[in-house]
């Protein structure tokens, strides 16, 4: 995805739900509790029912790593191959709870959010209402 043309398109009115868009989630718990778990499958209901629900979003990817710390990305496999589908062009928008949930660690944050925007791909973190099409 062009990111530069989709935030002109941005600026004349139309939003992310407007556009044709290959999108996947991630979604993460760091404990394997029972109440996380059950949080880990609100998060999946959530997500497979917004993307699906918007005729112009295709699903193409559900990035889940559960009982893992968000410090570091070295054990969240699923974390990991997002990137990758990144890489191939796969993703053009990810959707993520919160920016906590992607990643505890500021630093790692700010380095694979944007890797991701350099690979095309934008980061929407629905609880911060934050995504990254916006300069």
């Amino acid at each position: 995805m062009n990111v530069l043309q989709t935030r002109s398109e941005l600026l004349f009115g139309k939003t992310i739900f407007d556009m044709n868009l290959n999108v996947g989630y991630y979604a993460r718990v760091s404990t394997d509790k029972d109440d996380q778990l059950n949080s880990l499958e609100n998060q999946s209901n959530y997500f497979r029912e917004m993307i699906n629900e918007n005729k112009k979003w295709n699903l193409v990817g559900e990035y889940i790593d559960e009982g893992i710390s968000g410090t570091s990305v070295k054990n969240r496999d699923n974390f990991l191959r997002m990137i990758e589908d990144s890489k191939q062009g796969k993703l053009d928008l990810i959707v993520t709870k919160e920016i906590s949930r992607f990643s505890r660690n500021v630093v790692d944050s700010i380095k694979y959010t944007e890797e991701l925007l350099n690979n095309g791909t934008v980061v929407f973190f629905i609880s911060d209402n934050i995504n990254l099409f916006k300069k």
